[in-house]
């Protein structure tokens, strides 16, 4: 018997709309919106294009697609204007979801929709990689609580260095990744090169990828910017996200003789974590998380989930945060505000909303639990 490995079956309830990027955005040429039912239908573009083509349409289809004169109709306006009915669409369809608060307003313009990932038979799913990427963060945050005076340093050289300009992808790059290594590194699998990723002790951490989930439990949400006076200002961004309800279960099991974390250490770190999100920021909002085993999940939750800068510098990673959004952000600094976080003290200083049947969620929640088999 292998004692030394263990196994657990986790879920996590998504207690408001979840979003896991695909990095593929549908355009508001390849998704189908009717009003009568108020959803949308995601269609085979090409079986679309050979029905068309049979009814004398394939030309004009063709010229509409190529055009890419912002003021076009969307492809529902176009394909009604043509007369296709309901029953064309349902031969068309690959899937078929709730539009949520995406077409409320009859002013608005069609809109392109960032698409939640799926597996190869086009059901939704959530990466290992993306669960495994929270947990991560949230040890990390425990680790530092648990002994800060040991991360002092290197407190200090990300607060140097978030004074220099650099790209979003290289900004704290070398610092995070030193204390990640500082935290993690602990094998000595490779003494010559500490920092080989051979000597990562969550290399005996594996998370698999999530159960597919029907899609069904997809819907539209669109991106609001909520400030601390509690004004919603709606963006022009739609995502497919899972609903509230929805429920992603996925194996976990951990090598004990590699990594030292059990997952009772990933729920208690994951509940620390969420702490110190509440203290720094969601409390300035009066929204706090309050039950116990809150997970954030997923893009579009905001900046705070997926940094450890707040569990390492405290009310000092106010200046840092600002730092790297004006050193990454380029004129975007100005354009979304962010001269006011300082004032505020309070980086970022909006809050990572949408709405789900009328009423306002914060984006990527969950509560997470588990068993062992």
């Amino acid at each position: 018997m292998r004692d030394y490995l263990k196994h657990y079956r986790v879920k996590i309830c998504v207690l408001s709309p979840v979003y896991i990027g695909s990095g593929e955005k549908i355009g508001k040429k390849e998704h189908i919106y009717m009003p009568w039912n108020h959803h949308v239908i995601i269609p085979n573009v090409e079986k679309m294009y050979m029905d068309l083509q049979k009814k004398g349409l394939g030309k004009e289809f063709a010229d509409y697609m190529m055009d890419g004169r912002p003021k076009e109709p969307s492809l529902s306006q176009w394909l009604g204007q043509h007369k296709m009915q309901r029953e064309d669409y349902e031969r068309w369809k690959l899937y078929e979801m709730d539009a949520g608060e995406a077409f409320v307003s009859q002013t608005a313009r069609p809109k392109e929709i960032e698409a939640f990932v799926k597996d190869a038979y086009g059901m939704p799913y959530v990466p290992g990689s993306t669960l495994k990427g929270m947990f991560r963060t949230a040890l990390i945050a425990d680790e530092i609580q648990k002994c800060p005076e040991k991360y002092e340093r290197t407190g200090r050289e990300i607060q140097s260095a978030s004074a220099e300009r650099a790209s979003r992808k290289q900004c704290l790059a070398r610092e995070t990744k030193r204390l990640e290594q500082q935290i993690f590194y602990t094998l000595n699998r490779d003494e010559k090169k500490p920092a080989n990723a051979v000597n990562d002790n969550l290399s005996g951490l594996h998370v698999g990828d999530s159960q597919p989930i029907s899609v069904d439990q997809l819907t539209l949400s669109q991106k609001i910017d909520v400030t601390l006076d509690g004004t919603e200002k709606p963006l022009n961004v739609l995502r497919e996200t899972l609903i509230p309800g929805t429920e992603i279960c996925f194996d976990v099991s951990i090598d004990t003789t590699i990594c030292p974390y059990q997952m009772e250490d990933i729920i208690e770190a994951l509940n620390i974590f969420q702490n110190i999100c509440n203290r720094y920021f969601y409390a300035r909002f009066h929204w706090e998380a309050k039950e116990k085993n809150t997970v954030w999940l997923g893009g579009g939750c905001g900046f705070l989930s997926k940094t450890v800068l707040y569990p390492l510098l405290g009310s000092n990673a106010v200046k840092v945060v600002d730092n790297v959004f004006k050193n990454t952000l380029g004129k975007n600094y100005v354009v979304h505000k962010h001269t006011k976080d300082l004032q505020l003290k309070l980086a970022p200083h909006v809050c990572k909303c949408t709405k789900y049947q009328g009423k306002l969620y914060h984006m990527g929640m969950g509560r997470i639990e588990f068993e062992e088999i």
